[in-house]
């Protein structure tokens, strides 16, 4: 995990069971101490974060139009301080429960509101983290002659409830999209809509759609040089290095500028493409891998036949259709197959 700098935490309780239209609150009156246990509690709900695929990306409501963007407004203009972070983080679990009284269904848990810095970029993060019980082993005394099983209550998270950050630096630059929340299952989508309400999310994009978008501007960009031969790039080394370069940037988020450097010497060789409202990409986003990984690397599979290969082969005819045949060219392959078939000269 990336180095992570805590600069506040603030720990709420939300009470609400699903079958009750109640909610109630437990409002802390003062921060966490940021020890070595509050750093890993952080880091382990903001990698839990990012293991998260197709997620939203948005923007704040007018602070007029919603609750927490105005009281969020005020955590800016108050510089962040520590004494404006807890009035934020109470006032926003005020807004919560108003929005969540009468809603059958919904189901509280630990609102953990956090201001941190990862990879030197500074975020807020609310994470909703459920309680959940697990098995632990116990001896009953020093003379005890077995292990006994207990059972204990701890803090699940591995698995958020619900998740918002919001890119504090996006947001006072004015960078494109700032806010990243969790997309949930269409089965959760009644129960979990209120929170993006509260939340205030605007115009939400997911992040497969930003990573169709941004592949659709690698198909219409030129193919770069090739430093070794000074010629055009072959097409399948380039989507080889387009996917390279997306898995290795930090936190899944791939910045344009960083792109056209990295892959044409020119920080702006993909301008011409953010100005289209059209594509609705920024400068940074995050990145969906599994719709990447289908930009360079393909799977067939039919008749209990399994095929995995790649742009490259398909370039060096290493796998061609001849009418209704898949033929490869794989001496390797071949030889494997061979000595299942125990025909090996």
């Amino acid at each position: 995990m990336s180095e992570t700098l805590i600069h506040h935490l603030i720990i709420h309780e939300l009470e609400k069971e699903p079958e009750h239209s109640e909610a109630r609150l437990f409002l802390a009156e003062a921060t966490t101490p940021t020890d070595s246990r509050a750093e890993l509690l952080v880091e382990k709900l903001n990698h839990t974060f990012l293991q998260k695929e197709d997620i939203l990306h948005g923007y704040l409501s007018p602070p007029g139009d919603a609750l927490f963007p105005g009281y969020f407004q005020h955590l800016v203009d108050e510089g962040f301080t520590q004494d404006a972070f807890i009035v934020f983080s109470r006032d926003t679990m005020n807004a919560l429960q108003l929005s969540l009284q009468g809603i059958v269904g919904a189901k509280g848990g630990y609102l953990v509101y956090a201001i941190y810095e990862v990879d030197n970029t500074r975020m807020l993060g609310v994470f909703l983290v459920r309680d959940t019980e697990g098995l632990a082993f116990r001896r009953e005394g020093q003379d005890a002659s077995s292990f006994l099983l207990d059972t204990v209550t701890y803090l699940n998270t591995d698995k958020l409830a619900m998740a918002c950050r919001i890119h504090i630096n996006r947001f006072e630059e004015g960078q494109g999209r700032y806010v990243e929340l969790i997309k949930h299952a269409r089965s959760q989508k009644e129960i979990s809509e209120y929170f993006i309400n509260w939340i205030g999310l605007e115009r939400p994009e997911s992040s497969r759609t930003l990573t169709e978008n941004f592949l659709q501007m690698v198909e219409e960009l030129p193919l770069p040089v090739d430093e070794n031969t000074g010629e055009s790039m072959e097409e399948g080394r380039f989507r080889e290095k387009v996917l390279h370069f997306a898995m290795q940037s930090p936190q899944k988020t791939i910045n344009l500028e960083h792109f056209g450097q990295e892959l044409y010497g020119d920080p702006e060789a993909t301008k011409p493409f953010t100005e289209n409202k059209e594509l609705g990409l920024d400068n940074e986003f995050r990145f969906d891998r599994n719709t990447m990984k289908r930009f360079y690397n393909y799977k067939a599979s039919a008749e209990g036949i399994y095929l995995y290969f790649n742009r490259n082969h398909l370039n060096h005819a290493q796998v061609l259709v001849e009418g209704n045949s898949v033929i490869i060219n794989s001496p390797e392959l071949a030889e494997q197959i061979l000595d299942i078939l125990g025909e090996k000269g």
